[in-house]
């Protein structure tokens, strides 16, 4: 059952709480443009919230749309157990209310209402999660809408010294996003992947997932490398990376392999970035995923986002230490 309109009163203000569906996309993303800058368009929305099947609630003074909460389906693997997760994203509040950051306001109010309505045993989702700032971390937990689940880290390796990165024994090759190729490649590297992670909470990289993520998301430019040995044309690994930022960054998005190959896969990368003409490797890592980048050679940049697990999911506090979430850049859905 989806959250039912109700009126709720804010500052003496009279506010609507109810669900948004395509209808309302001119007004999500007028409130997108006012918190976050003009990168959302029309068919961002779409991919997101017609095509991934987002979910959403909004507050709305009037006809302003003034706060915003919302979530795109994710699968995942749960210690080997799959899960119907919601990734929550797009947590929007109108300037001039966020000032009313309390258990009283819009925050507070559009983000229970999409919890309540999706998360837990008898809802569409089991587990949500999220990569809020350090500011809506604190505050999500301290009103009791959220747990605490550790942080994400950016990882950096420097894009200049990986020549000869793959000596007598590895190679790559670079797939085409979208050809049969890389899906039939994706696919296997997935059955790998999975076999090879019991005690994690990893998203599914199916070549379906990695379909709607890289190829048919609008207005974004990405890449994909096989890494194969050079004795063999089996794809051992996939690795999914972005195009160049201006400092000279380029975003290593997805790895989808076996992780005991992500020191080899980050230099085939390395490599790869120094061809675009970029100077450096970035990647977010959560803690599962660092520890398999030991010994690569990465620089820490320090903590970019939280996790977040909102508290009407289908764990409890002592639960959430064990999920051991495996996070990199794509597992967000805004890199």
């Amino acid at each position: 059952m989806l959250s039912p309109d109700r009126w709720i009163e804010v500052a003496g203000e009279r506010l609507l709480v109810r669900d948004l569906a395509a209808q309302d996309r001119t007004a999500v993303l007028a409130l997108h443009a006012e918190v976050f800058g003009g990168a959302a368009s029309p068919a961002w929305y779409d991919w997101k919230y017609v095509q991934g099947g987002g979910q959403a609630v909004g507050v709305w003074q009037g006809h302003r749309l003034i706060a915003h909460c919302g979530g795109t389906p994710r699968a995942y693997l749960v210690h080997k157990r799959r899960v119907s997760t919601l990734q929550i994203g797009d947590v929007m509040v109108a300037p001039q209310w966020r000032g009313v950051l309390t258990r009283h306001g819009p925050f507070f109010h559009v983000s229970q209402a999409l919890y309540a309505s999706r998360l837990g045993a008898d809802k569409r989702f089991g587990i949500g999660f999220g990569f809020p700032n350090e500011r809506h971390l604190r505050l999500a937990v301290k009103s009791g809408l959220s747990w605490d689940a550790g942080r994400v880290h950016e990882l950096q390796w420097s894009a200049l010294d990986a020549r000869d990165w793959g000596g007598w024994r590895w190679c790559q090759e670079v797939l085409a996003l979208g050809s049969e190729a890389q899906e039939l490649a994706t696919e296997a590297c997935w059955h790998k992947m999975s076999m090879d992670m019991p005690s994690l909470s990893v998203g599914i990289r199916s070549a379906a997932h990695v379909r709607w993520r890289y190829t048919l998301r609008p207005q974004s430019v990405h890449h994909v490398l096989a890494l194969r040995s050079r004795w063999s044309r089996e794809v051992l690994g996939v690795a999914v990376l972005g195009s160049p930022l201006p400092d000279g960054g380029v975003h290593w998005l997805d790895w989808v392999g076996p992780p005991r190959l992500m020191g080899v896969a980050s230099r085939m990368c390395r490599a790869f970035v120094s061809e675009l003409g970029g100077n450096r490797l970035v990647t977010w890592a959560s803690t599962a995923v660092e520890q398999h980048l030991m010994g690569s050679g990465f620089a820490s940049a320090g903590t970019v986002a939280g996790i977040g697990v909102p508290v009407a999911s289908d764990v409890t506090a002592d639960d959430v230490p064990s999920l051991n979430w495996w996070f990199m850049s794509g597992d967000t859905d805004f890199l």
